[in-house]
């Protein structure tokens, strides 16, 4: 396991030892584990929208070893294993992700189709180093949280039916206590809690049971019907992991022991609405979803645009669809995807710079010599387009890795005139502003240099 990825696992360690057997431990444990899961879809929707797994170490050097493109298993790979007391396992990261859609759209693109699903956004200006931490530590705080779920049941459970029932701290249903954060002085605890907060509560610990232990909701069905009067085997097959199959039970008859069958009836509900969102093919489904926004913390910056996260999710719907077009001899579709991606998504700068280059190798070299030309002689003409379509002269000199003062020079036709990169730089610039505003591209451009920018697949 990573050790400096385990101060939230450690964390949770502690207070747990410290609560010991305070039937307290279990509300606290369900709103920390709800917390934790929180954290780890939102962390990895944005080591995925950044990018930031492509430096992780053992990613670039599994790239270097391959000599093929960074590839997002490696990185997911990385942080699971095979043995549940080991580290944290890809069953559990999938119950963590289980009701969060976005993250899990975002991880089936990236992973399963191989192709980029960095973030549409209008800066490149944030901060991604502390993403890929920030997601180790909260699976390592959720791989140990679901380690105390059974346990934590199993001492509530006992509590609740050995404490009298006039004691005050009793709560009048087991299902109270679960979101109980504590009762004032007068009040009997549970009183007055909302039925969506513990029907959320109950959700969030059958979801931490069943993470640590797929047995669980069997053994709860098996323990339920017992308690109804009814004959039940448990038919656990061989291909299950048999570790959690001790604990599964004795949680589940602690439950049976203290639940009235409305009650019951409620856990039934709630694993009846876990298990259909458990399938895997709705992450298909998901992934070819398009019209969902994108929810990446980037579109949350100041000057950011409500459209913005509209437009990041139908781009990223493209780059999905071109990545899972059907297999044809002689098309590399993960290639065609990643091109794909370098014009729509990423920060717009660097998408800007990815036509360019390409339009750039597009044009043949006596129509390069020309631009130098078209520009001084039809300089104004070209500022006014560039104003019009809503370019900075600071953008525009940085897109040409030039100064603003020089630009500035160029456009009023004075001094000496600009080299021949440079002029087809910005004459391929303009084409491509205006193309993305919507506007039609001065004439005085030569089709030869603005056709190679308008082909490209530049906007949604």
């Amino acid at each position: 396991m990573f050790q400096r990825h385990l101060h939230r696992h450690d964390d949770v360690d502690l207070v747990m030892s410290a609560l010991g057997d305070d039937p307290q431990c279990l509300p606290v444990l369900i709103t920390w584990g709800a917390d934790l899961r929180h954290d780890v879809a939102s962390s990895l929707r944005e080591v995925i929208a950044t990018g930031a797994w492509q430096d992780d170490a053992h990613v670039r050097r599994g790239s270097a070893h391959w000599r093929e493109g960074p590839r997002f298993s490696s990185f997911l790979d990385r942080g699971l294993e095979k043995r549940r007391d080991r580290g944290p396992k890809y069953e559990h990261l999938h119950a963590a992700l289980l009701t969060f859609p976005e993250t899990r759209a975002a991880l089936y693109r990236v992973h399963a189709a191989q192709c980029p699903q960095h973030c549409r956004t209008q800066t490149g200006t944030f901060s991604e180093d502390r993403h890929v931490d920030d997601y180790r530590e909260a699976l390592f705080g959720w791989y140990a949280v679901i380690q105390h779920a059974h346990a934590c049941v199993v001492r509530a459970a006992r509590w609740f039916e050995d404490t009298d029932l006039h004691d005050p701290r009793r709560p009048q249903a087991f299902t109270d206590w679960l979101a109980h954060t504590g009762s004032r002085r007068g009040r009997r605890a549970g009183d007055g809690t909302p039925p969506a907060a513990r029907t959320e509560a109950l959700r969030e610990i059958l979801l931490m049971m069943q993470a640590w232990s797929p047995h669980t909701f069997e053994a709860i069905d098996v323990a339920f019907q017992k308690a109804e009067g009814e004959r039940a085997f448990h038919a656990w097959g061989g291909s299950f992991e048999p570790a959690g199959r001790p604990e599964a039970q004795a949680a589940a008859e602690a439950l049976a022991s203290v639940l009235s069958p409305q009650e019951r009836q409620h856990v039934r509900d709630a694993i009846a609405g876990i298990e259909p969102d458990g399938v895997w093919d709705r992450d298909m489904d998901l992934a070819k979803d398009s019209t969902r926004p994108c929810t990446s913390d980037r579109h949350r910056t100041y000057g950011a645009e409500s459209g913005e996260r509209e437009d990041c999710a139908t781009a990223r719907g493209r780059v999905y669809e071109e990545a899972s077009q059907p297999w044809s001899e002689g098309v590399d579709r993960e290639a065609s995807a990643a091109r794909l991606a370098r014009f729509l998504l990423g920060p717009r700068t660097d998408r800007v710079q990815a036509a360019l280059s390409t339009a750039r190798a597009a044009v043949a070299r006596d129509t390069t010599e020309t631009a130098p030309q078209v520009w001084h002689d039809n300089a104004q003409c070209l500022r006014e387009a560039r104003e019009a379509a809503g370019l900075d002269l600071h953008d525009a000199a940085g897109h040409l890795g030039i100064k603003p003062a020089t630009l500035q020079r160029f456009e009023q036709a004075t001094g000496k005139p600009p080299g021949r990169p440079v002029s087809l730089g910005y004459l391929q610039l303009l084409a491509l502003i205006c193309t993305q505003a919507g506007r039609t591209a001065p004439a005085c451009i030569p089709q030869a240099i603005s056709q190679s920018v308008s082909s490209l697949p530049t906007t949604l």
